[in-house]
């Protein structure tokens, strides 16, 4: 077992997904633009949904890699 990959990793692939919804939040000013068309607003959730998924997957790995340490 390797803690970089178990730990580490998952912890960095977290700090870039909350990094990405920041930046995100900050571009937008709010979750969502106001005043603009359908299909700019559907650009804003496919970036919303990425940087959530991110996220998830890096709290999936990083709970499994703490799995394989503890037991």
């Amino acid at each position: 077992m390797n803690i970089i990959e178990d730990i580490l990793l998952p912890l960095a692939i977290i700090i870039v997904g909350l990094s990405y919804s920041k930046w995100l939040y900050k571009i937008n000013n709010g979750f969502f633009r106001k005043n603009v068309d359908l299909f700019s607003n559907s650009k804003d959730l496919q970036g919303w949904f990425g940087a959530l998924v991110l996220i998830a997957t890096g709290l999936i790995f990083l709970l499994k890699g703490i799995f394989n340490h503890t037991f």
